[in-house]
C-alpha cells in the first residue's frame, strides 16, 4: 500500500477534541519557540484549544474540524468557521505533526477546507499567521494564498497576534 493511501482525512468528532489538543501541544510546543514567548505559546493553547474552543467547530454551522490521519495516527488537523463576510470561510487552524510534514498532508487539509467553502459558495479562504512564521507562510503560497493584509489583534492578557492575513480565490 501506497504512502497516500495510508492518509484519510475524517470529520472529526467530540471523541476527538482530547487527541486533536494533545497534538496540538506537541505541535505549537515544538515550532513556536523564536516566534512567540513561551507564556503566549502556553496563553493561546489553553484558550484556543480547550474542549469547548474545540467543539465549536463541531456544533456550528458552517464550521468544521478535519482530521489527517496516517493509518490510525492523527497526524494533523485543519478547522474552519463562516465569518462576518458572506462568502469567505477561514481556516482557523491548520497544523501537520513535524515527523509527518513535506508529504503533502498540509495542502491534502486545505484541499477539503476548500470543498467545504465551495458547499457553502464560499468565494474566499482566508486565514492569519504570524508575520514571522517563515515556513508557514512558504507553505500557504504554495497552496495559493497571497497575502492580503497585515493585521495585530490583541488576544488578552498582554499578548498580541502579529499576523497577516492570507487570501486564496476559489
Amino acid at each position: 500500500m501506497g504512502e497516500a493511501a495510508a492518509l484519510s482525512i475524517v470529520a472529526a468528532t467530540e471523541a476527538d477534541l482530547g487527541a486533536v489538543a494533545a497534538l496540538a501541544g506537541v505541535i505549537w510546543r515544538r515550532h513556536y519557540p523564536g516566534i512567540i514567548s513561551h507564556e503566549q505559546i502556553e496563553y493561546m493553547l489553553e484558550h484556543g484549544y480547550s474542549h469547548e474552543a474545540l467543539s465549536r467547530f463541531i456544533r456550528e454551522e458552517g464550521a468544521g474540524l478535519a482530521l489527517a490521519r496516517d493509518g490510525g495516527r492523527l497526524v494533523g488537523f485543519g478547522a474552519y468557521h463562516r465569518v462576518d463576510e458572506p462568502h469567505e470561510l477561514k481556516i482557523e487552524k491548520l497544523y501537520v505533526h513535524q515527523d509527518a510534514q513535506r508529504r503533502g498532508i498540509g495542502s491534502r487539509l486545505i484541499a477539503a477546507v476548500e470543498a467545504a467553502a465551495r458547499a457553502r459558495h464560499c468565494k474566499t479562504l482566508i486565514l492569519n499567521v504570524n508575520k514571522n512564521n517563515v515556513q508557514a507562510i512558504r507553505a500557504y503560497q504554495k497552496n495559493g494564498f497571497t497575502i492580503r493584509e497585515s493585521v495585530v489583534v490583541d488576544i488578552g492578557n498582554g499578548f498580541v497576534m502579529d499576523d497577516y492575513i492570507m487570501a486564496k480565490a476559489l
